[in-house]
């Protein structure tokens, strides 16, 4: 499978055959967000669970990249930025359109990178 996003519209994210809501990247490993598991911790899937920030620091990325939605509702919790300082690993937080950019043109260059992207709000 190619772990390219090939497309993001509101709600929806196209990664060869498999289309996801929201998606969260880890080294070959792709998988939907855990809606329910969200909503029951946070009560919004606005958030970014502990069990996600384990998995974004999973198989030694060179890179983290945030997709916090189309207006940027997602928050990022601090720990993410500061592990990745910590550790050397490149962060950003973008919102999801252009983290799809960035995170395929940095894939296409041969870098690790994994990958949070909140396709609404």
């Amino acid at each position: 499978m190619s772990l390219k996003i090939d497309k993001i519209a509101w709600g929806k994210i196209k990664i060869g055959d498999d289309q996801y809501h929201d998606v969260l990247i880890s080294g070959n490993l792709v998988e939907e967000r855990d809606y329910p598991k969200l909503v029951e911790y946070f009560g919004t899937s606005h958030e970014i669970g502990k069990w996600e920030v384990e998995r974004l620091f999973e198989n030694d990325p060179e890179v983290i990249i945030i997709g916090t939605g189309w207006a940027s509702v997602l928050k990022v919790p601090e720990v993410i930025k500061e592990e990745a300082d910590q550790k050397g690993i490149f962060y950003k937080a973008l919102k999801s359109p252009k983290a799809v950019k960035e995170y395929n043109k940095l894939l296409k260059e041969g870098k690790k990178v994994n990958v949070l992207i909140h396709s609404t709000c």
